[in-house]
């Protein structure tokens, strides 16, 4: 990943890292029913190409064809993987004018749609995320923009909040939220869809020298809370992680920083880890229930979502690992020395490389039970929950994986490799 999937988030005198898991290929994230279908808009657009019904497909895929192909055959979007979210045959983006969808087993579009709020927005570089709730799937994109100002009336900053049915295209709701004044006067240029339930939206901002978490309620679609300041690094099961800092050091840079768990209902405090005084403060997370640290003086670990307890001290202090859930059971934990890999619900370690005389690979993508990466042998897939070699031969590293293939980064753009076992 070059940048959305491991992308540095500004905090006075110190950068925090924020990891977006990849499981899957998309942030897996459940919500209810966005209000009222809104019906299709103006804009939207609905390919009448058909799908390739007989592409093969693995869950998961361990070999890949030879012969790729760029993802996005007929319409220009992101050559960074970490802004494209991937669900069964589609994969999802956001583009200056709206969210698309595209086939991967043909390369064509599938649909897509423009945010009609009265906005003027700009989604590129933002992430959208695929929802489940009920058995239905929705996604949701995100464009900051204004609403225009009329007279002596400034424009509004606003959140404008898209969700689609991956189905049909169709737009399912379409809202345009207005910035808490605290916030409205900031130039924030960099957004992130942090996470999701049935309780919350929760976005990330980031601007020169200001970062900020907002929360949106989905069910009266409108803005719950937002607290600036602090930078969203998880949210599951009614929490929202953040790193909030506790005071600067100065001149030379760092300060003290500490991890907080706030309730995404009522914007509590519900727990906090004892302040670090260190130059960076990294955290991401790492599985339904666990948020990674990367502090130094001994802090660094998988921690407990809901309350913060520290679950698991990584053994190596003087590294960041990047860690990634496998959307089904299995967190890996990765640094440049060492692989680890756990039992995403009792935090129980599986195996971990070097050990045994075999090397640790570079991980690029973990789904499904498979870890994807390279070794100076080449591309090699293992089983994530032993730790085996399961393809020696898989003809490619991806970053993302989905049933119908993979998706590589080659030479500034993204391809697709089919599925071929």
């Amino acid at each position: 990943m070059k940048r959305r999937s491991r992308g540095n988030v500004s905090v006075p005198g110190v950068f925090a890292r924020v990891t977006a898991a990849l499981a899957g290929g998309a942030l897996a994230l459940t919500m209810s029913a966005c209000g009222r279908e809104d019906g299709p808009r103006a804009g939207a657009v609905r390919s009448k190409i058909p799908a390739a019904k007989d592409a093969p497909h693995f869950d998961p895929p361990v070999r890949f064809a030879p012969n790729g192909r760029p993802l996005l055959s007929t319409a220009t979007g992101p050559d960074d993987a970490g802004d494209v979210a991937v669900a069964g045959r589609l994969a999802y983006f956001q583009d200056a004018e709206g969210l698309r969808a595209v086939d991967v087993t043909t390369g064509d579009p599938s649909w897509s749609a423009r945010p009609g709020a009265g906005a003027t927005v700009d989604g590129r570089d933002i992430r959208p995320a695929i929802v489940s709730s009920g058995g239905r799937e929705r996604v949701v994109g995100l464009f900051p923009g204004k609403l225009p100002g009329h007279g002596t009336t400034a424009a509004t900053p606003v959140l404008e909040v898209l969700v689609v049915d991956p189905a049909t295209g169709r737009t399912v709701s379409d809202d345009a939220l207005p910035l808490p004044p605290h916030l409205a006067g900031e130039d924030f240029t960099y957004h992130q869809i942090v996470g999701a339930d049935d309780q919350a939206i929760v976005i990330g901002l980031s601007g020169s020298g200001v970062d900020a978490v907002v929360v949106v309620d989905p069910a009266a679609r409108r803005i719950r809370w937002a607290r600036r300041g602090v930078i969203p690094v998880a949210a599951s099961g009614g929490r929202v992680v953040v790193i909030g800092t506790v005071r600067l050091a100065g001149i030379f840079g760092g300060g003290k920083y500490r991890l907080q768990g706030i309730d995404a209902m009522t914007n509590a405090v519900r727990w906090s880890t004892a302040p670090v005084l260190t130059h960076t403060y990294e955290a991401g997370p790492a599985g339904p229930t666990l948020v990674a640290l990367f502090a130094g003086d001994g802090a660094d670990g998988l921690l407990d979502i809901s309350t913060g307890r520290r679950r698991f001290r990584f053994p190596d202090q003087s590294v960041r690992y990047d860690c990634v859930h496998d959307g089904r059971s299995v967190t890996v934990c990765h640094s440049t020395h060492q692989v680890l890999a756990f039992d995403a619900a009792t935090v129980r370690p599986l195996w971990e490389l070097p050990k045994g005389g075999r090397t640790q690979p570079t991980v690029t993508a973990v789904w499904h039970g498979a870890l994807y990466g390279t070794t100076a042998n080449g591309p090699v897939v293992l089983d994530a929950r032993t730790g085996r070699d399961r393809e020696t031969s898989p003809g490619a590293a991806p970053s993302l994986v989905g049933p119908y293939g993979a998706i590589v980064e080659q030479d500034h753009s993204l391809v697709f490799q089919a599925a071929a076992g």
